[in-house]
């Protein structure tokens, strides 16, 4: 899973999913950090091929990319119990409205940043503009 290493929303979102990855089905990395892994060719064939910095995106075994809403369903598919959500992704429309769902948060991201950070870390917001 490729994620913006700046961002504290998405940060934040990483230690929720790592603390769910018991079968360590994701590995998280920062798209700033793609080429700096010589044993996955794959991350840093990702990084040129597309532009990495406005969504979370997952690169598949076969080297494939999901974005968005996409990459959503392959992390939901990897975490314990993700497989009863399954059906749900079949359904017409809902690569759709994952990508709709996906992008609601994505565009509030700097400010659900200061929302989970002000308090407890105070670390600064994510800089891209939302």
């Amino acid at each position: 899973m490729l994620y913006d290493g700046d961002c504290t929303f998405c940060r934040w979102s990483v230690e929720q999913l790592a603390s769910l990855n018991r079968d360590q089905r994701l590995e998280f990395v920062p798209y700033q950090h793609a080429d700096a892994h010589p044993e996955r060719p794959d991350l840093a064939h990702a990084d040129r091929a597309q532009d990495l910095a406005g969504e979370i995106h997952v690169v598949l075994p076969d080297g494939s990319l999901r974005g968005a809403g996409g990459a959503m369903f392959e992390i939901v598919d990897a975490v314990p119990g993700g497989w009863l959500l399954r059906p749900w992704m079949l359904l017409p429309g809902a690569r759709a409205l994952a990508d709709f769902g996906y992008r609601l948060v994505a565009d509030r991201r700097g400010w659900l940043g200061d929302l989970i950070t002000y308090e407890a870390r105070g670390e600064p917001r994510c800089d891209l503009p939302h």
